[in-house]
């Protein structure tokens, strides 16, 4: 086995975008991050991490980090035994950097952190358990009222503390600036959609896009006009606005331990290809 790093992102992509591509929707997070990186459109505080673990030629796990967010691991469980993990976890130490936690499907996201725990001062914690859902055709339903619209200048303000109160849901920390940041993004980058019934009701974003597939996030409720289907009109309207756009599929992250969204979203066509699971350092 080799370490390989990169500092050109551009270089990452070429060299490891065919094999993450081999399960593209499953390796969603890391290659929408990679195509942004790529593309210059990424924001983070530091450089990006970028390393592969090789077999001769060939990547068996790729290694991706974009402070102050997590590190990624992408790869197959079944055709990666302890070894490797270990490999890699000791190739992490030997960069001397900070990692605030770990991103990834479960079997290897464990193993990575036992080696981790056993050679460094550091425990872990388990974030979330998470399922990552695939959509190739959005189902019939009924739709409550209301219609979907691209998120404008004057909702700035109003998506800035939806994003913090949604951050602050699933246990993200972030201010109010960074909060109001995302949504000025989201709005330039036409990315941010509403749910409307004659006022704004539900959020949702389209994020990280690949060769084939995009992603929906950041899907939000305020607490008062929740229980009304609102959330599911958005998603279900959004995923097929994307499709018809081009996208071959949509993806999307789900709390395991949020039984409400994970049985919407299957209502609208979303299957379970994969789960993954976030741990934090601590």
């Amino acid at each position: 086995m080799k370490w390989h790093i990169y500092n050109d992102p551009r270089q990452f992509l070429e060299q490891v975008g065919a094999f993450l591509e081999r399960h593209e929707a499953e390796n969603s997070l890391a290659l929408g991050i990679l195509h942004s990186l790529a593309e210059g459109k990424r924001r983070m505080e530091g450089e990006p991490v970028m390393a592969a673990v090789k077999e001769g030629d060939e990547p068996i796990l790729i290694v991706l980090m974009t402070p102050p967010k997590g590190l990624i691991l992408a790869g197959k469980p079944p055709k990666l035994g302890k070894e490797a993990l270990l490999f890699a976890a000791n190739s992490v130490m030997a960069m001397n950097i900070s990692v605030p936690g770990v991103i990834g499907d479960p079997v290897l996201a464990a193993e990575f952190i036992r080696a981790w725990e056993r050679n460094t001062q550091c425990s872990s914690e388990v974030v979330m358990n998470q399922r990552i859902y695939r959509l190739d055709r959005v189902l019939d339903m009924d739709y409550s009222p209301g219609q979907l619209r691209v998120a404008t200048a004057e909702d700035i303000h109003l998506t800035a503390e939806w994003l913090y109160q949604f951050a602050k849901e699933v246990g993200e920390l972030i201010s109010h600036e960074q909060a109001l940041a995302k949504a000025r993004n989201g709005v330039e980058e036409r990315s941010l959609y509403l749910w409307e019934d004659k006022k704004a009701v539900s959020m949702a974003m389209m994020a990280r896009p690949t060769a084939s597939g995009v992603t929906i996030n950041m899907v939000y409720t305020p607490a008062e006009f929740r229980g009304k289907g609102y959330a599911t009109s958005c998603v279900a309207s959004l995923s097929q606005l994307l499709l018809d756009r081009g996208y071959r599929f949509c993806t999307l992250y789900t709390d395991l331990a949020n039984n409400t969204s994970n049985k919407i979203y299957q209502t609208i066509g979303y299957k379970p290809i994969q789960d993954s699971i976030l741990y934090r350092f601590i």
